[in-house]
Parts: structure tokens; sequence; C-alpha cells
């Protein structure tokens, strides 16, 4: 959507993701609104308010929330006592006096616990797609969702199975319930409390970056600096015409102001002004990217060192995976800036090229003209709207997540070698 006010600051809208049920991940902090100028400089602001503030102060609860938090201490618990159970009720000590090696033993205690773990939560997570499908917001079964449904589910399930097998490790390194319980609390707290709050602390600490305020007051006094030096540019250019044409640029009176020397005037101005113009746009195009661009790669790289160390925990890896497939996570930022660019283009094509107000200055006055292109009518412009927003696709999040993913993978893949090593030696006694 959009509107127009004075000097046709249009503004358009991000919609937001169908898929914030799932993450509502930086839904509530990315910018939302893109307000257009016709110097090509557009601005990104946060329109959403605070609707319910008791929901933000307790924090909210979505699919993420109850995967990454309820969901894996219930996992945990749920196996905390596999082994160690079992060997102080002693039934340990007479399955393993039969002939089965201890790694089918492992794997029937792992295999068995997942999937009567797995089956209430499919049965519950296909319950809530079918429930989100009737609600009518989205169409599930549709050939744009259906995918993300899937992979959202695969990633969840690989996320649980790895938080088992780590649960299982803690019980075969205990050989006491309680030791074995007070351990998976003590873990569960580091990985899915400490170690992805503490990483982002971490990583400014070790690679500090300015703030956005800063940056934003930089890029403002580039800004004025060079509309500055493009506004004297103008007025000697103009004063230097009116000279050569005869006329005083200090006193003009309005009854000369309607004489063909004037005019003449006028319109060598509004030629050689031109390339004055585009040289003075270029420049501060180049120094406002300049700026946002340096400025960028600083936050990637203290993103990057947060990212990389966060990722020593499964949790971490989880939620940026799922923030991200549901188009709520990091690169949505990035892809709103995209899609605003897009937006002042199309503002641009439809609005400001066909609205042209002419601006003269010399010491002491000035005066302006407007020329409209044929048809246009400043009172009832049409503003492009932003229907056509690209959200992140799955495409791209998995390309940005995939290391995540392997590192859930990897986690399952250690934590059972974990265990089988440790309960080859395991004391049954």
């Amino acid at each position: 959507e959009g509107n127009i006010g004075d000097m046709f600051p249009a503004e358009g809208y991000r919609p937001p993701s169908v898929f914030s049920v799932f993450s509502l991940g930086l839904e509530y902090f990315l910018p939302n609104k893109v307000v257009t100028s016709q110097d090509g400089q557009f601005r990104l602001s946060n329109e959403s308010g605070i609707n319910n503030p008791e929901s933000l102060l307790f924090g909210k609860v979505d699919f993420l929330f109850n995967a990454s938090f309820v969901l894996s201490l219930l996992v945990l618990i749920f196996t905390f006592s596999s082994i160690t159970g079992e060997k102080e009720m002693g039934t340990l000590r007479l399955i393993i006096s039969n002939s089965i090696p201890r790694w089918k033993i492992l794997w029937a205690k792992i295999s068995g616990n997942f999937l009567v773990f797995l089956a209430p939560f499919i049965i519950s997570f296909l319950i809530g797609v079918l429930i989100l499908n009737f609600s009518g917001v989205v169409n599930v079964f549709s050939g744009d969702v259906f995918p993300i449904l899937l992979v959202i589910l695969f990633v969840t399930i690989l996320f649980l199975f790895s938080m088992l097998n780590l649960g299982i490790l803690v019980s075969t390194f205990t050989h006491h319930s309680i030791i074995s319980m007070i351990t998976i609390l003590f873990l569960w707290v580091i990985l899915a409390l400490a170690v992805p709050k503490v990483s982002p602390m971490v990583a400014q600490i070790l690679y500090p970056v300015k703030s956005q305020q800063v940056v934003n007051t930089e890029k403002q006094i580039a800004y004025e600096n060079l509309e500055g030096e493009l506004d004297q540019k103008r007025r000697e250019l103009l004063e230097r015409i009116l000279y050569n044409s005869g006329l005083s640029p200090n006193n003009i009176p309005l009854e000369q102001m309607g004489t063909p020397e004037f005019k003449k005037a006028l319109e060598q101005y509004d030629k050689e002004k031109i390339s004055l113009e585009d040289e003075y746009k270029n420049r501060i195009n180049t120094s406002i990217r300049m700026i946002e661009q340096n400025y960028a790669n600083k936050k990637n790289t203290q993103s990057a060192i947060s990212k990389n160390l966060s990722r020593i925990s499964p949790v971490s890896c989880f939620t940026y995976i799922i923030s991200e497939i549901s188009g709520t996570g990091i690169l949505e930022m990035s892809n709103f800036q995209e899609n605003a660019e897009r937006f002042q283009e199309d503002v641009k094509r439809d609005i400001y090229d066909k609205y042209i107000r002419k601006i003269y200055r010399v010491t002491g006055m000035s005066w302006s003209s407007r020329e409209d292109a044929d048809g246009f009518d400043p009172e009832n412009v049409l503003v492009p709207h932003m229907s056509d927003y690209r959200h992140t696709t799955l495409e791209d999040a998995l390309r940005a997540e995939w290391v995540d993913i392997v590192l859930l993978a990897l986690f399952s893949i250690l934590f059972f070698a974990g265990s089988f090593v440790s309960f080859i030696k395991y004391d049954v006694r």
C-alpha cells in the first residue's frame, strides 16, 4: 500500500510473513515501512507498535519456542534415566547377561524412546497445520507452502533427535539417576539459555561496531554537506548566466521575469545544471553507499562471530534455520532493503519522473516553477503498491543455513558415538 504527502513521499509497507506462526523471530523489530523521496534517498522504519506489551515482556510463544525450549527439555527429561534407571533397578545387568551386543541394546533404547516421543509430536504438528489451513490464512497444500512445512518438520525432527542422543549420552556417563537429571538440566540451561544469549555479547566485545543511530547521523551529515555544495554551485551557475545575459542577479524586478532574455537565461541554466546535478547525485549516492557498505561489512563480521560462537549449541542452529525458513530471520533485513530499492525505482518511474519542480536561487531571493508530464495529476496520483513484495525464499534460506542443518546432523552423530563408546565400557555393577 502507499500514500502521498507533500513533495510526494510515497510509503510502502512490508507484508508480514505467513510463516511467522512458526517463528516470530525478528518480525516485530524488522523495518516494515519504506518512505521514498524525490532525491532518491529512501528511509526504512518500523511502524509495528506494541499491541500487547505483556506478551513481549514475557516473550512470545510460537512453534520455535515450543520446540527449542519445551520439547528439547522434555526429550532430555524423557531419556535421563534410560541407562542409569535400569542400572539402579538391576534390569540392565539382566539384559547385558544375554548374548545381545551392547550396541543393539543402545540403539533399541534410542530408537524406541524416539518413536514414543515422536508420535505425539507429529500428530500435534499435523493438527496445527490443518488448523492453519482451515483458518484461511494460507493454503498449506500449495506448491509454495507445503515444501517449507516439510523442511520445518524434518529440521525439527533432526533437532529433537540430537537432543535425545544428548540425553542418552548423559545417562551413559552417569551411574545415578539424580546425577543424570542434574547434569541434563545444567546442560540444557547452558545450551538453550546461556550460549545463545552470551554469544552476541562476546562478539560485540571482540569486534565492536558503531550503532545504527551513529551511522544514520553520518549519512545525514554527508548528504547535507554535499547537498549544500550543490545548492551553492547552482546559485553560482544561475548568477553567472544571468550576468552574461545582461541581467543583474542581485536585483530582478518582477516585470523583467517575463522578458525573452530572462526566459532564455533560465533555459540555458536548466540545460547546464543537468550535468552538475548528475555529478553531485552520483557523489551523494557513492558517499552514502560507502557508509552503508562499511557498516554492513562490519555488522556482517560481528554477526558471523556471534553466529559461529553460538553454533556450539544445537538450540542456536535450530533457531537460525527455522527463523530464516519462516522469513523472520536476519536474511529478511537485507531482503527488505532490496524490495525498498525496487519500490523507490517504481515510484521514481511512475511519479518523480513525471513531476518536475524547478527551483531557482540567487543571492537574496528564490522562485520556483513546475512542469508536469501530460496526464499527470498530482492530486489524484496512483502510488505503486508493494503487493509484489518478495519474501525470502526457501532456496535462499537453505543456501544460507545449510551449515546449521549439517551441524544438527553432526551433533546427533557425535552424541550417539559418545553414547556408544561410553555404553560399551559401562559398568553395570
